[in-house]
């Protein structure tokens, strides 16, 4: 069907619900005009064609219901059947699972205020002419209009984590409908109902609480002291759409800075509110100075942020140049370890020579083997066990102290260099286990000749047959 059609066949349900005591309605379902009465053969007879367009566009059904004769076929030949009767007529909408769309100005502006429909809705159609308009969530244009897909993975956070709302009805779980991306013409009807509904919404995305009385409701707004204000949720909001989505867009945008933006906003909001004043009306005289506020507020909070983040990153490379120390001392302790040890076994050698006992002889090397064993297992097992805690601590830097860092940034400044200090501890310990295990092997040997030549026979043979 064309725009014109579908603008016609919307007058035509709205004339047909202004006589006697007709009444209308339209969902994202359904349109309907029940208890009409006098309807016209050359109503009638546009009705049926209007039907059959809509049949073949597969944009829904028309449905024809008579007070007395109940559902009839819409087609010329039934006319007379229901001449004096009461009518009903419904248009059964079809439409994808994320689309919709409205032939009247009242249907669109009741669909704006559900909000299950607005959430979920991606592209809503409208029969009538304007220029179309786009928000983070769904695209507004003219039936009958080519529209692309917009992208909806840049998410604000959700007002309704920050405002407690004991109406549980005005503050919006998402501020992705109102945020608009692609303004459409101020003189449009389509887009002047839709920014009166958006400023309503967003005013409610900015207090810190809504209270819930039995005579309305009342705003608070907290900060360096309580302010109170009572809703009164009038028309004309639409000319603060402007200042609302500047300032919704600065608290919400960043979700990482969105409390303490909100937090600020309604410090200002407090400081700055008129007694008396009803909200959001009240807005239109305290919110463009209370933004203004907060931002430079924010601002001064940034630099107290940098400065922070300077100490924590100077603690950080303090921190880093220890921990590469520490591997260089075990470095060297493993090294030094090893001189002391060969000195012990080298003394040991010296005994076998300088006297004839042998049962000494072997209870001496037998002691510096157990020595040699025991001092390199304490000094390789101490510090891959202290490896082990200070990778714990480190990860407790990460998520407590050091969080604003991200993952990439903290494996360059922390990970890597320490991985390379490791790496010099680790490629060190090679070969000092293989000059340990010669010398207490060499030290067994004194004692245990046989079974030694025995174990080095065996380790031949596996070799060469390997």
């Amino acid at each position: 069907m064309t725009l014109d059609e579908m603008i016609e066949l919307g007058d035509l349900f709205q004339r047909l619900a202004g006589t006697g005591d007709a009444t209308f309605s339209e969902t994202e379902s359904i349109c309907r005009a029940d208890q009409v009465a006098g309807l016209s053969e050359e109503d009638l007879k546009r009705i049926v064609q209007l039907a059959s367009t809509l049949s073949r566009s597969n944009l829904g059904s028309l449905e024809v219901y008579a007070e007395i004769s109940g559902k009839v076929d819409v087609d010329a030949k039934f006319l007379s059947a229901i001449e004096g009767e009461l009518v009903s007529i419904r248009l059964i909408k079809e439409s994808d699972q994320d689309a919709a769309y409205f032939l009247t100005q009242a249907g669109f502006e009741a669909a704006l205020t559900r909000d299950q429909f607005i959430l979920g809705a991606r592209t809503i159609w409208i029969a009538a002419k304007f220029l179309p308009f786009v928000t983070q969530k769904c695209i507004y244009a003219p039936w009958g209009t080519a529209v692309n897909a917009i992208d909806t993975t840049n998410v604000f956070d959700s007002p309704r984590r920050l405002v407690r709302d004991q109406s549980h009805r005005l503050v919006p779980s998402d501020v992705g409908p109102w945020y608009l991306t692609s303004e459409g013409e101020n003189e449009s009807v389509t887009f002047a109902s839709w920014k009166e509904q958006a400023a309503k919404n967003l005013a409610f995305c900015l207090p810190t609480e809504i209270r819930s009385r039995d005579n309305g409701n009342q705003v608070v707004m907290k900060g360096a002291r309580s302010t109170f204000a009572d809703v009164e949720v009038a028309p004309s909001l639409a000319p603060m759409f402007q200042v609302l989505t500047d300032t919704v867009r600065w608290v919400y945008d960043q979700r990482r800075d969105t409390e303490t933006k909100f937090h600020l906003l309604n410090n200002h909001l407090a400081l700055y509110w008129r007694e008396g004043d009803t909200w959001p009306r009240g807005l239109a005289e305290v919110l463009p100075n209370s933004l203004a506020s907060a931002r430079e507020a924010f601002a001064f909070h940034l630099q107290e942020d940098s400065k922070e983040a300077i100490k924590s990153l100077g603690d950080l490379r303090k921190a880093l140049q220890d921990e590469v120390s520490r591997t260089q001392i075990a470095t060297r302790d493993l090294l030094g370890a090893l001189w002391r040890d060969t000195a012990i076994a080298g003394a040991a050698f010296a005994l076998r020579s300088a006297t004839a006992n042998a049962t000494v002889v072997n209870l001496i090397a037998l002691s510096a083997a157990a020595l040699l064993f025991a001092s390199l297992t304490t000094t390789v097992l101490s510090n891959w066990r202290f490896d082990i805690l200070a990778k714990g601590v480190r990860e407790q830097w990460r998520k407590r102290l050091y969080a604003f860092m991200s993952v990439a940034q903290w494996n360059e400044l922390v990970v890597r260099p320490i991985s390379e200090a490791r790496w010099v501890y680790r490629l060190s310990i090679g070969p000092v286990f293989v000059v340990y295990s010669v010398l207490i092997l060499a030290l067994l040997w004194m004692p245990y000749p046989a079974q030694i030549e025995a174990l080095f026979e065996l380790l031949r043979k596996w070799v060469g047959s390997n």
